[in-house]
């Protein structure tokens, strides 16, 4: 009889342990343990795989949140260097709208040409012939004279506002070439060929002879003077519009280089962003998981002591009933000792 007991007790002292397994699997969800081995070596394996299931998730956690922590402290640095990069464009912009007006204010700059009118230095007659007492060679040489300092004051003029534009587009590009205007035309001289000896011309036609002379001495010195400055005004335009063009040159591909750069990190800001919020979201749900799985192990042992609790108070039933024999008192209190012993074991142990 009491051979029966033991064996009986025997079969029953592992299955606290069993069951407390079956209902951790059975929540949990828990695949893969088989009731190989001892009891206690599989409550052992569990405990050290969800041990190493935790270790291996707080490190996953770990691993997540640096990565996350690294991108969001270069998303801060991406921004600050779009910034600059922006404001860099914006500036080569500016700069490049600067050539460009500059090239425009120089492609503007003409040099207008002199008209030399000597007919209203002096009064014709009806006939429209100069009247006889204005035909004498002082009068010639005067409005010669007057015509021809008109023409020097109309060009020095123009030089003047000409070279304010062309000196300030060089300021504004920062340009170190001088605008400096040679002043010397060459001039022919003046030759008449009835103008000698009495001032009055006694002849008309000597007169009007001598007045297409000095008209066409006006127009050829003109001419020339004009050809003289229109030169270097042309000259001074060329050089400006090929040192701005240079200029340009370099800011616009130094703009290119920057717009390049700047898309570049603008899509590596998006890619930047899109992975923040996915391993954001990522992380959310591993925390939560985590949270979750942390308290697995206490689940465990809650059902271990609750399975214990309970195979304890139904052999101390047994073991305290009016009808249990002294064999059968001692068998059971001899098996609670051995359980209490495995519960001592697996029950609170550390991982190992």
């Amino acid at each position: 009889m009491i051979a029966d007991l033991l064996t009986t007790l025997e079969d029953e002292k592992d299955q606290w342990i069993f069951q407390a397994i079956d209902r951790f699997n059975e929540r949990f969800l828990v695949f893969g343990y088989q009731r190989d081995g001892t009891a206690e070596d599989q409550v052992t394996e569990m405990k050290n795989n969800e041990h190493s299931m935790y270790k291996e998730r707080s490190l996953d956690l770990e691993r997540m949140e640096i990565e996350l922590k690294t991108l969001v402290e270069g998303l801060a640095a991406d921004e600050r260097t779009i910034e600059n990069l922006e404001l860099t464009c914006d500036v080569l912009q500016k700069e490049l709208a600067i050539y460009e007006d500059e090239e425009k204010v120089l492609d503007q700059i003409q040099l207008e040409k002199f008209e030399c009118l000597l007919d209203d230095k002096f009064t014709f007659d009806r006939k429209d012939q100069v009247v006889f007492k204005e035909r004498k060679v002082s009068r010639l040489l005067e409005s010669y004279n007057l015509v021809e300092m008109e023409m020097v004051d109309f060009y020095q003029r123009q030089l003047s506002r000409i070279w304010v534009l062309m000196s300030r587009s060089m300021q504004n590009i920062d340009s170190t070439a001088k605008v400096d205007f040679k002043t010397d035309p060459p001039l022919i001289e003046l030759s008449l060929k009835h103008g000698r000896g009495l001032d009055h011309y006694l002849k008309s036609g000597n007169f009007e002879e001598d007045y297409r002379i000095v008209l066409d001495t006006l127009v050829r010195n003109n001419e020339s003077v004009y050809d003289y400055y229109v030169s270097q005004v042309e000259q001074f335009k060329d050089n400006g519009k090929a040192e701005i063009l240079g200029l340009w040159e370099r800011k616009n591909d130094q703009k290119k280089l920057a717009a390049e750069t700047l898309s570049d990190l603008q899509e590596k800001k998006a890619q930047r962003e899109a992975r923040i919020l996915e391993l954001q979201d990522q992380l959310g749900r591993a925390k939560s998981e985590w949270e979750q799985n942390r308290l697995r192990p206490k689940v465990l042992e809650d059902m271990l002591k609750e399975e214990f609790v309970k195979l304890v108070s139904n052999w101390q039933e047994k073991l305290f009933a009016e009808s249990a024999s002294d064999e059968e008192r001692w068998a059971y209190h001899q098996y609670c000792q051995i359980i209490l012993k495995q519960a001592e074991r697996i029950i609170g142990n550390e991982y190992v």
